[in-house]
């Protein structure tokens, strides 16, 4: 589905991204995890295309990015969505929900208003927005069910592929279970993609089929969920997996 080749990004002298390479299978869940700071974000960006990368190439179903007209990237921006870290700062605190998850349509699609309701009310009932909700604004919302909004938003034009950057670091660990739950149940449902970044391999474990560990701009070290987290090779990883709690009856096979 997504491919980065060599992919850098820098800031003036600062390297951000230091030439990574990663493939997104279709139906995958594949985690970037790594500290703040490390390039994650940066790379789910590039691959969005929020921003433009300084080198490499990003690849769509075998095509280069940088070769799309606007054509290419109206139907890119259909098929690839994102989900934000805050579920508070990326809606419009003045717009209804059911106006913040139908915008998408209304940029992109031609649909009738009736039509558009019809697929807004849809989306709503499948992220676990109830109908009557659909007027009010996102200040009556808790943060979990922002998040729901965002992610309805996200799925409104039936996208391919999500990228979801630190969907659920802003909320309380109950309610991140649920949301990590949510995108399972809708990955399965619809056959969606997934790049998910995170600082939390707590998360990671959760929800990914492959993972792969960023530090200072380069990926350190990559694989199946299972065996990273069961042998991890590099020092890195290892420090990762030492902050986070539940996990330590699995450190303790690696330090015996």
């Amino acid at each position: 589905m997504l491919r980065a080749e060599n992919l850098k990004k820098s800031y003036g002298a600062f390297e951000v991204l230091k030439g990574i390479n990663f493939t997104l299978k279709p139906q995958e869940i594949l985690s970037l995890v790594g500290e703040s700071g490390c390039g994650k974000s940066t790379a789910a960006k590039i691959c969005v295309g929020m921003h433009p990368a300084s080198g490499g190439e990003v690849f769509f179903e075998g095509k280069p990015l940088s070769k799309f007209g606007a054509k290419e990237w109206r139907a890119y921006r259909q098929s690839v969505q994102m989900v934000f870290q805050d579920p508070y700062s990326s809606l419009n605190p003045r717009w209804r929900i059911q106006d913040i998850i139908a915008e998408p349509l209304l940029l992109n699609t031609n649909l009738s208003k009736s039509e558009r309701r019809k697929r807004v009310l849809e989306i709503m009932a499948q992220t676990g927005l109830k109908e009557e909700w659909a007027t009010r604004y996102p200040h009556q919302f808790s943060g979990g069910q922002r998040q729901r909004v965002g992610i309805a938003r996200a799925l409104i034009l039936k996208p391919k592929v999500l990228i979801c950057d630190e969907p659920v670091s802003a909320l309380d660990v109950s309610i991140q279970a649920q949301i990590l739950n949510l995108l399972l149940d809708l990955q399965a449902q619809l056959g969606l993609s997934y790049l998910f970044i995170s600082h939390d391999l707590g998360v990671v474990e959760h929800i990914s089929d492959r993972i792969l560990v960023m530090e200072g701009g380069v990926i350190v070290e990559e694989g199946s969920i299972e065996s990273v987290l069961s042998d991890p090779k590099h020092p890195y990883t290892k420090k990762l997996l030492n902050a986070v709690p539940h996990l330590d009856k699995m450190l303790q096979r690696f330090q015996d």
